[in-house]
């Protein structure tokens, strides 16, 4: 999408034809879903959208869980959409979906576009109410392909089993080959995670291990590592409950933050220095050089799965103020230029965007898009994790949720 920055000038100068032609405002129903329950693929191209964006002339604004897209907001308008207000703000999934759903009922101005986690949530509390909704052009399906639905993934990020790499009591690449390691009394106590009552993906990870398919697979793994078939307890109706049931039965460490049980794990003078983690793999890679977490991935053959990988996604709210801009902002962030900056634009405080470069975790939604060095492809990732399925999560969650209070 180099071509964005040479037709700047003609969008610019077609705007002002364009505010003639429909007031300054877009009058557009939201993209409608068809009889399919799919999004209808919208026709708008990038330069239109930016035009008609330029001519609505309101603010645009964006929450976002992910920092990057609050920068990216200010490379963007700053380039593309100059003299044009604009606002990004780094909100949590759980405030977003509340705050967010309080605007559009109340007819508050907000957000135009949200960045957001926690895909059970978003279906049943603001997509399936119409306070948000699922937009996609051409030009993003062309890129992003069936990760377009059933919510519009812009962003993948992964939580790996990780070991400590320091003290008396580190584990060793392949220790930790079978899943089922976390629930063996004999490791009682040695893994912890973020508390998936207060982290959305984390309760959605759960649920998606009861699914018919991720319960088989862990039905075969415990034979794999017990060496005997699986009884399920009367509670549990398949593997993957009976897998919850026995991890919290085995004393699992839970957590408030993530980077505090990273540093927790790696501080190997600390008696937590022997545990295993599930934990985001930036904390592995990232900050591994630096000394400040003292973490590695343990392996990509852990059976069935070696943790999971959740999306974030980007939605278009229904009473927003400049969907045109919104969109236009949306088109431009799967491109290599929106993911990874040209060296060229510049934030609000003078420095250069540098979008995702260097990060580890993190992976577009357009896969045509460069990743870290020594970090894995999406597609390889997804087949040794447990991926989001944000209707399979929705239908049981609460269903899992009831199940775990059962069993603390």
């Amino acid at each position: 999408m180099k071509k964005f920055l040479t037709v700047l000038l003609a969008v610019l100068m077609c705007a002002v034809l364009v505010a003639c032609s429909n007031g300054g405002n877009s009058d557009e129903p939201s993209t409608p879903a068809d009889e399919s329950g799919e999004t209808e693929v919208a026709a708008e191209t990038f330069e239109d959208l930016l035009a008609a964006g330029i001519a609505n002339g309101n603010k645009l604004t964006i929450y976002s869980t992910h920092s990057v897209t609050v920068s990216a907001l200010q490379a963007f308008m700053r380039a593309y959409a100059p003299g044009v207000d604009y606002e990004g703000t780094q909100i949590g999934d759980t405030n977003q979906v509340t705050q967010v759903a309080q605007e559009v009922k109340e007819g508050v101005s907000g957000a135009d576009i949200i960045f957001i986690q926690d895909g059970a949530r978003v279906l049943t509390e603001l997509v399936e109410p119409g306070y948000v909704y699922n937009w996609y052009n051409d030009e993003i399906k062309a890129l992003v392909g069936e990760d377009c639905e059933p919510l519009l993934v812009w962003d993948y990020c992964n939580k790996v089993i990780m070991y400590n790499n320091g003290g008396e009591n580190t584990y060793h690449e392949g220790d930790i080959s079978n899943i089922w390691y976390c629930t063996d009394p004999e490791n009682k106590g040695s893994f912890c995670m973020k508390d998936p009552t207060t982290e959305g993906v984390n309760m959605n990870f759960l649920t998606n291990l009861v699914s018919d398919e991720n319960a088989a697979k862990l039905e075969a793994a415990y034979k794999d590592y017990y060496g005997t078939d699986l009884v399920l307890d009367d509670d549990c109706p398949n593997a993957g409950y009976q897998f919850i049931k026995m991890l919290y039965a085995n004393e699992m460490v839970l957590g408030s933050s993530d980077s505090t049980i990273a540093k927790d794990i790696a501080a190997a003078e600390k008696p937590m220095s022997g545990l295993l983690t599930l934990n985001k793999y930036l904390k592995s890679r990232g900050q591994l050089d630096s000394g400040e977490y003292n973490l590695l991935y343990t392996t990509n053959n852990v059976n069935p799965v070696a943790g999971f990988i959740y999306p974030i996604y980007g939605l278009m709210v229904s009473n927003a103020d400049n969907p045109e801009l919104a969109k236009a902002f949306l088109i431009w962030l799967y491109s290599e230029e929106g993911w990874y900056g040209n060296g060229e634009l510049t934030l609000d405080d003078g420095s250069v965007y540098k979008g995702m470069q260097g990060r580890y975790g993190d992976y577009s939604g357009n896969t045509a898009n460069p990743i870290a060095d020594g970090d894995m492809k999406v597609a390889e990732w997804k087949k040794i994790l447990v991926q989001e399925d944000a209707e399979q999560a929705a239908e049981y969650r609460a269903d899992v949720e009831d199940f775990i209070q059962l069993i603390k």
